[in-house]
């Protein structure tokens, strides 16, 4: 009797699994930022800042006082919002900002059909920084600091500050090379907060105290060794890198994913 099998080819079905969260071992990031130094050059004036996120979430508010190795920063790259967003209402932030639309902010101007958006906020100008960041007066590079961004946040200080305030005290270009090898992980808004609820160790590892049902809360510490904890939101359905920030405060800190590509590449793809 010949073998009942011979002849006969069992194809078993193999499923990729995809995994909702990616996790990398690090990252190498190339930070162009935009420095406005106002420091003590305008003790006349002070202003109030509201650092407004693509998703329209206001991250952080503050009043600008003149004081010394006070700064001010953005992306290099230009940024837009859906109009929906532009006209959003600032609520009560006791910012003299608040009742008006963002549109009616230094923050977000009408450019052509679109708006622009200056994702401005607080840094010190200190030694540290200088040791991170190489910076130059005058644009070195218009690819990687992109005029439409630049004159974006000219006029946004120019606003804030005064007619002139770039001419008293002139945009910075700065630039650092770094690699970050603290794990970071990749995903959905909804995947990575089930995640890290569910892996309690990773998630304080890179710097988060809880999470929260629209984001985190970080945690961390200042150039100083002072406690330090901030909210960071998180918009649904939307690809995000969560992963521990080092410089002047060290924290959990997220980036859409699209943010982050504009700078970064992952490093190894973690098992």
């Amino acid at each position: 009797m010949g073998n009942c099998c011979a002849g006969t080819t069992v194809t078993v079905a193999e499923e990729t699994q995809v995994k909702p969260v990616k996790t990398y071992t690090g990252f190498q990031e190339h930070a162009c930022r935009l420095l406005f130094r106002y420091e003590e050059h305008f003790p006349n004036e002070v202003p109030d800042l509201l650092t407004i996120l693509p998703s329209g979430v206001i991250e952080t508010t503050k009043k600008l006082s003149a004081e010394s190795e006070r700064g001010l920063i953005a992306y290099s790259f230009p940024q837009f919002v859906e109009a929906s967003v532009a006209q959003q209402v600032v609520g009560k932030y006791e910012s003299s900002w608040d009742g008006n639309t963002y549109s009616t902010t230094p923050f977000v101007q009408k450019s052509g059909d679109k708006y622009s958006l200056v994702q401005t906020w607080p840094t010190k100008f200190n030694d540290k920084f200088k040791q991170d960041f190489n910076c130059k007066p005058n644009n070195p590079d218009s690819k990687k600091f992109q005029p439409e961004a630049v004159d974006a946040f000219k006029a946004c200080m120019e606003t804030l500050f005064g007619a002139g305030a770039t001419a008293k005290s002139r945009i910075q270009f700065c630039h650092k090379v770094t690699e970050n090898n603290s794990p970071c992980y990749v995903g959905l808004t909804e995947d990575l907060m089930t995640y890290l609820n569910e892996n309690k160790q990773e998630m304080m590892a890179i710097g988060i105290k809880e999470m929260t049902p629209d984001g985190f809360v970080a945690n961390g510490e200042d150039g100083k060794g002072n406690k330090v904890e901030k909210p960071f939101t998180m918009e649904r359905k939307t690809q995000y890198v969560v992963y521990k920030k080092f410089g002047w405060e060290t924290m959990g800190c997220c980036k859409t994913l699209a943010q982050f590509q504009q700078e970064a590449e992952f490093l190894e793809e973690s098992n």
